[in-house]
């Protein structure tokens, strides 16, 4: 068992927690016996600083209990409790059938008007020219805390730690907060989300360290004020039970939650051990990346990796009113927190699952095709953002002077050492030659020198201009360079030939600007030249949406061998491929989120070759009825069940509604959309024994929390035809009977109980 005081370290200012590790995860999920903490057996004289876990039936009702301990606290969303022990306590918790698992308290400890490089991008700036600046997204920093700055409003602080201060006097989490939300003035830098309500979760000490129980203190809070997104510049590489299941009960209450995927990758060929809070499912993972678009090599990698972001010298506030440069995972999630509420401003009857779907959908690729272990599904894009560049379309030829063509493909960009092997299957090692193909797009209005190394003979072309020449055998790489004047933001034609003679192969394309770093040309900047060819796109495709699915079928194309299917959330696109080389003319997309409209196109293979895409379908995906939480009290805390329910028409009697939950005081809540068939003023109508509120649109429409026998009440409200509404409908039942039905009417509708094709799932 691994000691919980392994340390938080600075590393890159990289903040990383360890915790006791809690046994398998199936001794959790899937086994009825008691989990403890085999950390706490030791010193057995000693006072501990303990969390305990109930089991789900018990939760609610030992949370009501009277049994105070030493620094005791309870938590109004989480199914957990904190406190000081002596040795007898303890036992009498281990003896106590209602516990599920107790565990020692972790340590937690801190790692460590100029845009930042970041900016740029994650294309930031193309979201705030469309008007988006992350106005009213609620993002919650859980850090050292946030230093007053005048480069930040900071909207409300609290502190769960033992400092007598809710300020930053760490630095750690002033530098996070800058990167989401400085202001866009004449000082300083500028946040990714300038305009974001910031509010500051105090979780670790001004030495960097704190309790796993501020950070249930600080989601309990979170889950309270209705925030939309949290960062935790963090991370542990212990799995814990508790931890997990606290992160889970805030996602499930619409928060969005990014994490550092952590700073300690060994870098080899293999995925990094798991760290924590970033491996729950719960919780978006993200990596840090660099100026050259690459994984920095201590950033972690891993299959839960989810996004990259910049990482690498960022330049953000820092306490004293000043601004320095950090580096690591702890920068670059919050550069994906802060693009996240610029979608939640553009999107905002998105639930926090559709927001997460569309950062995956307009991430940047990168590393192979795909989603990976050290790139996720790639680097994070703002809304609005331009597509990036895939390369340059590569023709390789199995001799040297660019006849008899092996192959096609794209090469992400031009840095090549073959040594004395061959490019490709069926290449010679020897005398083979390629031709590179596409537009090169420039950022910056000067004058651009390119370089080639090459062994041995290369040619280079910018907008038609032969401004590399060295068309000769050379045994050593030959360093070649050219210069051309570039508009930036203009695309320009790039043609770059190379042959091998004898010997050793290798080759490279490299510029430089004024304003431009000496490097290789990157895969970004990079468009191929794809020749039109192969078959022609499929035609009469359909999209027929299904509960929690899409079908789609297609006329088959003339010669070809499969299909991609692509898919989009935006009509137009960019589309993202969710099937490849689909052999029929039919696929079904299997669990797309509800009440949203998803655009699809196909394209035909024949081999390489791909047609270009089909006329656009779509289909917008609904599942019908309300979704129910259902408490074994009449406050709404701690849900023992989650169900849909087709619609509301119950008469429970004096029976229970659910297992777990009592015959009596108990309450439900219902959530959902609502969508009228007619415009007209409509009333609705419940029928309960005992109190009720409806809301619609957010509206009050009725309120009658009192306990009373069966009682219709009513309330009206107009709507619109085909528009859907929020609904929520809160119960409660005290004692004896227990009855809640909703029905609504209008004009043109007779009353009815709600039917179950006019109500959606959130």
């Amino acid at each position: 068992m691994l000691s919980k005081f392994v340390k938080w370290t600075v590393v890159a200012s990289m903040m990383t927690l360890s915790i006791a590790a809690a046994g398998p995860v199936s001794a959790v999920a899937k086994e009825p016996q008691k989990f403890v903490d085999e950390q706490l057996l030791k010193n057995p004289s000693e006072e501990k600083r303990v969390i305990v876990q109930y089991k789900p039936e018990a939760a609610a009702e030992r949370k009501a209990s009277k049994k105070k301990y030493k620094k005791h606290k309870q938590y109004k969303h989480i199914n957990a409790e904190s406190m000081t022990v002596t040795p007898q306590e303890l036992e009498e918790l281990i003896a106590d059938k209602s516990i599920l698992s107790i565990e020692e308290d972790g340590i937690i400890q801190a790692e460590a008007q100029t845009e930042d490089w970041g900016i740029d991008r994650i294309q930031a700036d193309k979201s705030w020219a469309n008007g988006l600046t992350g106005d009213n997204v609620k993002v919650a920093v859980f850090d050292t805390g946030i230093a007053d700055h005048d480069d930040l409003t900071i909207m409300g602080k609290i502190n769960y730690t033992v400092s007598s201060t809710d300020g930053d006097l760490n630095g750690h989490g002033t530098h996070v907060a800058g990167i989401i939300a400085a202001h866009d003035n004449t000082i300083g830098t500028v946040g990714a989300a300038p305009d974001v309500d910031l509010y500051s979760v105090k979780v670790l000490g001004d030495d960097g360290q704190g309790l796993f129980s501020f950070l249930f203190d600080g989601l309990d809070w979170a889950i309270d004020n209705d925030i939309d997104i949290i960062n935790l510049s963090l991370s542990s590489a212990t799995y814990s039970p508790l931890l997990e299941d606290a992160f889970d009960t805030a996602y499930n209450n619409g928060i969005l939650i990014f994490a550092a995927a952590g700073n300690n990758s060994t870098n080899s060929s293999g995925d990094d051990t798991t760290r924590y809070p970033a491996g729950f499912d719960s919780v978006i993972a993200v990596a840090n990346g660099n100026k050259l678009d690459e994984r920095s090599i201590d950033s972690n990698k891993g299959p839960h990796l989810e996004l990259t972001a910049p990482g690498t010298a960022v330049y953000s506030t820092a306490i004293g009113n000043s601004y320095t440069y950090k580096s690591g995972t702890s920068m670059a999630s919050p550069y994906a927190a802060a693009v996240a509420a610029l979608y939640m401003e553009q999107y905002p009857t998105y639930t926090n699952v559709q927001i997460r779907n569309k950062l995956i959908e307009t991430a940047y690729d990168l590393g192979v095709p795909g989603r990976d272990s050290s790139y996720g599904y790639g680097w994070v894009q703002a809304p609005f953002s331009t597509p990036y560049g895939t390369g340059l379309y590569a023709e390789y030829y199995n001799n040297a002077n660019l006849t008899d063509l092996v192959m096609t493909r794209i090469d992400s960009k031009v840095v090549f050492d073959w040594g004395w092997g061959s490019p490709a299957a069926g290449i010679d090692p020897e005398t083979f030659s390629v031709r590179w193909s596409g537009q090169v797009l420039p950022l910056y209005s000067e004058t651009y020198e390119f370089s080639t190394n090459a062994n041995d003979g290369v040619r280079l072309w910018v907008d038609g201009q032969l401004i590399i020449d060295d068309w000769n055998n050379h045994p050593t790489p030959a360093f070649n360079t050219g210069t051309i004047s570039l508009t930036g933001g203009q695309k320009y034609d790039i043609v770059m030939e190379f042959y091998d003679n004898v010997d050793h192969a290798g080759a490279e394309l490299i510029w430089y600007s004024p304003s431009q770093a000496y490097e290789n040309v990157p895969k970004r900047l990079l468009y191929p030249d794809v020749p039109v060819s192969g078959p022609a796109a499929p035609t009469g495709l359909t999209a027929t949406a299904g509960v929690g699915s899409v079908a789609l079928s297609w006329t088959a194309s003339t010669g070809a061998t499969g299909y991609n299917v692509k898919r989009s959330t935006t009509s137009g696109g960019p589309y993202t491929t969710i099937a490849s080389n689909v052999t029929g003319t039919s696929r079904y997309d299997i669990g797309p989120a509800n009440n949203m409209t998803y655009y699809y196109v196909v394209s035909a293979l024949d081999g390489p070759a791909e047609s270009a895409n089909s006329t656009q379908a779509s289909a917008l995906v609904e599942a019908s009825g309300l979704r129910g939480e259902y408490f074994n009290n009449m406050d709404f805390t701690s849900p023992i069940a989650l169900r849909t329910d087709n619609n509301v028409n119950f008469n429970w009697g004096t029976g229970s509604p659910a297992p777990g939950v009592d015959p009596d005081t108990f309450s439900v809540r219902w959530k959902g959309m609502i969508k009228p068939q007619y415009t007209e003023t409509y009333t609705f109508y419940t029928n309960t024994d005992d109190g009720v509120r409806l809301y619609v649109n957010n509206e009050l429409v009725i309120d009658n929390w009192t306990d009373h026998a069966l009682t219709e009440n009513s309330g009206t409200i107009t709507l619109t035809a085909g528009q859907k509404y929020h609904i929520k409908l809160e119960y409660y039942d005290n004692i004896f009977d227990a009855v809640v039905q909703l029905s609504w009417s209008s004009s043109s509708q007779s009353k009815q109980i709600v039917p179950s094709n006019r109500l959606y799932l959130p």
